[in-house]
């Protein structure tokens, strides 16, 4: 009766611990990442016609000198160079979902004249020409570490109190 008892203390125990562990850390094969695809398109208003910005690096230095290319569609519709504060303006565009890149760098971009751009529109584009690194922690976190100690510790004190030695008698009111 009392290997019965530890041995269900232990299975009690143990699918608690399956609940609470992700399950992509419990599965055995090889883990795929499954990303969507998501598309963000800023909102910015046009001045008479004009769409202006600034290219700075990943470390936001302003980048002088940098090419950048308008596209409507597969068809490039402007062309201008960053001044030397990085800074650039493209005349005669109108309202319209655009393309804007620099070297690897492409952001969309859907253009408001004057009034009738949203509240929410920014006045100028933010372009960050290169690489952007991105740190992502992988595997497990301390969260999870944390979660795992919690769960053994409660395997352990549920075992020890479900061991009963016939000495405890159980009275309920």
């Amino acid at each position: 009766m009392k290997g019965f008892s530890l041995l269900k203390g232990a299975a009690v125990g143990l699918a608690c611990l399956g609940m609470i562990v992700p399950q992509t850390t419990m599965a055995a094969g090889p883990q795929t990442a499954q990303v969507a695809a998501k598309v963000q398109i800023a909102d910015v208003s046009l001045t008479n016609g004009t769409l202006s910005g600034k290219v700075v690096n990943a470390q936001g230095k302003l980048l002088s000198g940098s090419v950048i290319k308008v596209s409507l569609g597969n068809r490039e519709v402007a062309r201008t160079v960053a001044g030397q504060n990085g800074e650039f303006a493209v005349k005669n565009l109108t309202s319209g979902v655009y393309q804007v890149s620099t070297g690897q760098t492409q952001a969309a971009v859907r253009l408001w004249e004057g009034q009738a751009a949203p509240p929410s529109a920014k006045k100028n584009v933010l372009l960050v020409s290169g690489p952007v690194t991105r740190a992502q922690l992988g595997g497990l976190g301390a969260a999870h570490y944390g979660l795992a100690a919690l769960s053994l510790t409660a395997i352990g004190l549920s075992a020890a109190a479900l061991s009963d030695n016939g000495d405890t008698i159980v009275v309920s009111p």
